[in-house]
């Protein structure tokens, strides 16, 4: 069917549409866990696998040259590379900029915080299992900034 031939990846197989529905299940399964843990700071974690994940396949894909294998639960030959994943930190530490700057001016202490919370989950991306780091790249963000930001109201 064209529309599953659209979603799933050559290079996932034998495995192509379990690695359709787990992506699926992290995104859901991350989103729900930020709104019911960390609510206040939900919206680093959307924008990070909304934004800087988001843009980190095309990139691989076109741009990719150092490529490194990442681990599956299946044991199914998955890469990354380098430039996908320096991708995933200059997007999400922009829109975590424009984000947090947004609410408050930029200081210090906010840069610290937008490129801590971009570079480990740059990081975490990297070393998370093919098929969940949606769910990675939601909860970490919001978890870190649910300790760095300090809640006022």
């Amino acid at each position: 069917h064209p529309l599953y031939e659209a979603l799933a990846r050559e290079k996932d197989a034998p495995h192509r549409t379990r690695y359709i529905i787990e992506p699926y299940v992290a995104t859901l399964m991350g989103g729900v866990l930020v709104n019911l843990f960390f609510p206040e700071t939900a919206q680093l974690g959307y924008l990070v696998a909304g934004l800087g994940d988001a843009v980190a396949e095309p990139v691989g894909t076109r741009f990719g040259r150092h490529r490194y294998r990442v681990p599956t639960l299946d044991g199914t030959l998955a890469e990354r590379s380098l430039e996908g994943s320096a991708s995933v930190w200059i997007v999400s530490s922009l829109s975590l900029c424009l984000y947090l700057c947004g609410s408050a001016p930029l200081t210090v202490t906010t840069g610290v915080v937008v490129l801590l919370i971009a570079s480990l989950s740059t990081f975490a991306e990297a070393i998370s299992p093919h098929g969940w780091d949606n769910a990675v790249l939601q909860i970490l963000p919001a978890w870190l900034g649910a300790v760095m930001i300090p809640v006022t109201g």
